[in-house]
């Protein structure tokens, strides 16, 4: 597995205290992290539904099953970074996800070239002028295609070690044809408790 980023120039960010409300936070149906029973719960990745169906349309998760070779994607995750201190609680709230739609993919390798990272960061300062939310990248997301497994390689450590390394930064990996997806975080790439939110709400209530 070999994955290639280049100049991420991201800014690291206080998390803001805030308690952490479960219930308030995954309302509507809500796909758990495969290694999530593996997790400590002291950390904590959720990414709203918005995020979610832009990340699944990108890898085309609905399709499950194919006879065709899928090569390596990926993109980044933009949220806010909060704590609940009389919990002991970390937790971040993705509320968009940003594909890397010019990078360069294999079956086992992911070049994020610097004019796609430069594109990949003008869409984030358009999505803060327009929504207002000031959201930094608080993680990635990559996808091993095909018949592998989702886990953190080598060079998937690498790359989080590098770039994504702080306590509360996170990493996702997902086979969208095995329907697998396991959540990690800090330069340690420790197993997360991760809740994506497939279906709002209001999607339920119809």
């Amino acid at each position: 597995m070999n994955i290639t980023i280049y100049n991420v120039n991201n800014s690291v960010n206080e998390e803001t205290r805030e308690v952490y409300n479960e219930i308030g936070l995954c309302g509507g149906e809500v796909r758990l992290s495969d290694n999530f029973a593996s997790a400590e719960p002291t950390h904590k990745l959720i990414i709203k539904h918005e995020a979610v169906r832009e990340i699944f349309d990108f890898i085309e998760w609905e399709i499950g099953q194919r006879n065709d070779i899928r090569v390596e994607q990926g993109g980044i995750l933009l949220g806010k970074r909060y704590y609940d201190c009389e919990n002991n609680i970390h937790f971040v709230v993705v509320s968009k996800a940003i594909t890397a739609n010019d990078a360069i993919g294999s079956t086992g390798h992911l070049d994020i070239t610097h004019e796609c990272w430069s594109k990949m960061h003008e869409k984030k300062d358009e999505y803060n002028a327009r929504s207002g939310e000031n959201a930094i990248i608080a993680g990635w997301f990559h996808t091993h295609p095909n018949a592998l497994s989702c886990f953190m390689s080598g060079t998937d450590r690498y790359t989080q070690n590098l770039f994504f390394n702080d306590d509360n930064t996170y990493a996702i990996v997902i086979n969208p044809q095995r329907h697998l997806l396991k959540a990690y975080r800090s330069k340690e790439c420790f197993d997360t408790q991760a809740f994506l939110i497939v279906n709002s709400q209001k999607e339920i209530r119809g």
